[in-house]
């Protein structure tokens, strides 16, 4: 190996490195992680540990791009009832899983949660997996519940499904 290569290869892992370091010490996270594992702690609200963890959630899917590590944030955070990481935690089940499978019914149960308080993202995509397992008459029913929420892709999609 000559001198460049080497140097670049060095270069190259010490980046990688520091990138691994930078997240365990940044003191945001190391923040976020701490309000969110302490949730059930009677120092601190649960509302406070259910957005730590959702930041959590979104810090791993943006930024670290890491869906798995992301998605038990989420949970922890639709389980102290931040809906909207019910609906993004949905989301990340829909994606990995198949029709009528396991991921998609554990979307679904995020998604109800969701839809039940009042997300009508989660609405319409309860919608959309109705649709695609073959169950129209239930897509109608959450596109139209999205829909009376003000999501205009629901009404859209009510409309057509009702011709």
């Amino acid at each position: 190996m000559n001198k460049k290569n080497l140097v670049a290869t060095l270069i190259l892992i010490s980046m990688v490195f520091i990138t691994f370091a930078w997240a365990d010490d940044d003191p945001e996270t190391a923040k976020l992680k701490a309000l969110c594992k302490e949730g059930n702690s009677t120092n601190i609200k649960s509302t406070d540990s259910s957005y730590a963890c959702f930041k959590l959630g979104e810090k791993y899917r943006v930024i670290y791009q890491d869906n798995k590590i992301a998605l038990e944030f989420y949970k922890k955070a639709c389980d102290g009832d931040y809906m909207t990481a019910c609906t993004n935690g949905g989301n990340l089940q829909y994606l990995k899983g198949t029709q009528h499978g396991p991921a998609w019914k554990a979307a679904k149960k995020m998604y109800q949660k969701s839809c039940d308080a009042g997300e009508d993202p989660a609405c319409f995509n309860l919608g959309s997996i109705n649709y695609r397992e073959g169950r129209q008459k239930k897509a109608i029913k959450f596109y139209s519940q999205a829909c009376k929420m003000g999501n205009k892709p629901g009404c859209a999609k009510e409309i057509r499904l009702k011709r």
